[in-house]
Parts: structure tokens; C-alpha cells; sequence
């Protein structure tokens, strides 16, 4: 979770704010503006090396949530998928 954190924290405009966050608090109706959103969105992109879709791009909601997409590829492989 932690690295999901920092990536967040550091697209943020304040980023003092997501100390008022919980990983499962949805980020928009905690203040993170759309702007905001399309940095972490990007960031995600370049830390897996390829364009988000469209559904992975509507479940970046919560810091969760971008914990889950970070480590999805990981799993993914330790399955063999």
C-alpha cells in the first residue's frame, strides 16, 4: 500500500491531504480534483508500462484501488498468466 501512497501523494496538488485519506476513501469526494486523478491515471500508465483501459481508468476511485492495478501485473505473473 505504501507505494500506492507515494504514487498518489506525489501527484497532488497538496499533498498533505491524502493524510486525511483512508486507502479506501473514495478520492474525489475527499477533494482530489480531476486533474489530480489524470496524473495518478498517467503515473499508473508509466509504472506498467502501457495505457490503462477504459475500466481500470473508472476503478482508480481510492488509493486501493490503485494498490490493486499496481500489484495486478505481479500477480499475474508469480500465476503464470
Amino acid at each position: 500500500m505504501t507505494a500506492a501512497r507515494d504514487l498518489v501523494r506525489a501527484h497532488l496538488d497538496h499533498p498533505a491531504l491524502l493524510d486525511r485519506i483512508a486507502d479506501t476513501d473514495d478520492l474525489v469526494e475527499a477533494g482530489v480534483n480531476s486533474g489530480e486523478l489524470i496524473r495518478v491515471a498517467l503515473a499508473c500508465e508509466e509504472r506498467l508500462g502501457r495505457p490503462l483501459g477504459d475500466e481500470e481508468l473508472a476503478d482508480l476511485t481510492s488509493v486501493q484501488a490503485v494498490a490493486d492495478l499496481l500489484q495486478a501485473p505481479a500477480d499475474a505473473v508469480r500465476e503464470g498468466v
